[in-house]
């Protein structure tokens, strides 16, 4: 308001000039005043803008914090932590003291997690988290204590400073030491595919592959290619819903429509419109999505990453998958549901559901293959490294084609110099290039018993391994998910020789 009486009060003076100042003649008062009429146009649009900004600046700041914080992820948590344990105690995480520090990340309680894994609640509280908690205090360094409600801050805030130092030092590194993942390899007739569903009508798109193929550097890929069709897109996490959001259908759904009205850079009243509308959780989302967010001439494309991460919650689980095979069924009769188009990413199928409901059978599936040795060799000689077909066998024969593993390995033989043959000998070590990414592996064993037995089985012979009563189809497709295993109509093996070797060796440790 102080803005707008500011341009009043300076309009009244330029009045009074030209009424007081008699010598001004007619054609030079119809100019100034001529002029001062723009001057408040601009002014008037200057101070309406001004408003706006204010409305909107809470919000903006609000957005920009939430995009810095996204880089800080779970995985950027875990290698972050892992250094700075070994660089004080000389000894990397163990696979227990990860598991707790993921499940603490992600909001789970003591008691909780003892019923997960198996463990005492005082055990994992007492034994695994205080010392844990006072590792980390020691590793820090800066006098705070951390805990379990704490580590997170205190981790980010130790991983901002360190980002700050690696990016004065990376600026002075040579240009074959850029890291690899400036580049996208394609495996055709993937995107293809993908570029021409994401266009079609109401379409369903899955994306099923397991843990770090490429899902998400797919899903970047579609929703680039869709926002040069001129569509409207969100790219949404399931991982970034907190404990409280899984909590009840009714509050998952609200996450879900805050969290896409937000990315689609609207101001929609959420939680007044669940709390007025007639009907459940899933008519009152169906009714939120018709009257905000389809009504527009464009279509919405809403990815959903990491779909897996409700499996956990079956009240909830059952009834969003159903409600994404309603939506996708209903763009056949209802135009308005013909300008959504889902992307969806999993790692496992969600079994537990009628196969009329799920979303699993319906729309199109996407597998993901492993690269080829053309691919591989064309990733070495785009990040610099001279090689021929000799180097790009030895490197598959341990590692396949697994995109995230391949990557990993020529990143690190170009930044750290070092040769193949080196690269090779630590690889399937426990502290490896690799060991965060095992570790993973590790806790989804964990999860299941019936699995570690099983893909113990596996690792353990030397040859493929038949279906039987322990190693059965159902848990062999359930490893198959993992990307851990190989099938055949009638038996499975290892699917790289590095889980096979890595895997060996923990199981002859524990026996």
């Amino acid at each position: 308001m102080s803005s707008q009486i500011t341009i009043i009060n300076l309009a009244s003076v330029i009045f009074q000039y030209c009424f007081m100042n008699s010598q001004l003649g007619a054609a030079e008062q119809k100019l100034i005043i001529k002029k001062c009429k723009a001057y408040l146009l601009a002014s008037e649009k200057l101070f309406l803008e001004m408003k706006l900004y204010k409305k909107v600046k809470g919000k903006v700041i609000q957005l920009c914090k939430r995009m810095a914080e996204s880089d800080f992820t779970w995985e950027v948590a875990l290698e972050f932590a892992d250094k700075l344990i070994f660089n004080h105690t000389g000894i990397h995480l163990k696979d227990i003291e990860i598991t707790v520090l993921q499940a603490s990340w992600e909001g789970v309680t003591y008691p909780q997690m003892a019923d997960n894994y198996g463990y005492s609640a005082e055990y994992l509280n007492k034994d695994v988290g205080n010392k844990l908690w006072n590792k980390l205090t020691e590793a820090l360094g800066k006098g705070e204590k951390v805990s379990k409600h704490n580590f997170k801050e205190a981790l980010r805030r130790g991983w901002k400073q360190h980002k700050c130092i690696f990016n004065d030092i990376s600026q002075t590194l040579p240009e074959r030491l850029i890291p690899t993942e400036s580049f996208y390899i394609e495996r055709p007739p993937v995107e293809e595919r993908c570029f021409a569903e994401i266009v079609q009508p109401g379409c369903l798109l899955r994306i099923k592959a397991p843990l770090q193929t490429g899902k998400t550097e797919l899903m970047s890929r579609i929703l680039h290619y869709a926002n040069h069709q001129d569509y409207r897109t969100v790219e949404l996490n399931l991982r970034d819903a907190t404990v409280g959001d899984f909590s009840s259908l009714d509050a998952f759904l609200q996450w879900l429509c805050t969290s896409i009205t937000e990315m689609l850079q609207m101001n929609y009243p959420v939680a007044e419109h669940f709390r007025r509308s007639l009907g459940n959780s899933k008519i009152k989302c169906r009714t939120y999505f018709e009257k905000y967010l389809l009504t527009a001439d464009k279509p919405v494309v809403i990815a959903l990453d990491e779909v897996d991460k409700i499996f956990p919650y079956p009240e909830i689980t059952g009834e969003f998958l159903g409600m994404l095979r309603t939506w996708h069924e209903d763009a056949k009769t209802r135009p308005l549901w013909r300008q959504l188009r889902l992307v969806v990413l999993h790692t496992q199928a969600y079994t537990q559901l009628d196969i009329n409901q799920s979303p699993f059978n319906a729309g199109t599936e996407i597998s993901l293959p492993d690269f080829t040795s053309e691919q591989v060799l064309l990733f070495a000689q785009k990040s610099g490294l001279d090689w021929g077909q000799n180097e790009v066998n030895q490197l598959m024969e341990m590692l396949g084609g697994h995109p995230y593993l391949v990557g990993e390995a020529i990143k690190h033989i170009v930044q750290e110099n070092v040769t193949l043959a080196e690269f090779l000998q630590t690889a399937m070590t426990g502290w490896g290039i690799y060991r965060y990414h095992l570790q993973k592996h590790c806790q989804n064993l964990l999860a299941t018993s019936q699995l570690i037995g099983a893909f113990k089985r596996v690792v353990m012979a030397d040859t493929a391994v038949e279906f039987d009563s322990l190693l059965n189809q159902d848990t062999s497709v359930q490893l198959n998910d993992l990307g851990l295993v190989t099938l055949s109509p009638i038996s499975a093996r290892p699917r790289y020789k590095l889980y096979h070797l890595y895997f060996r060796q923990r199981c002859q440790e524990s026996s």
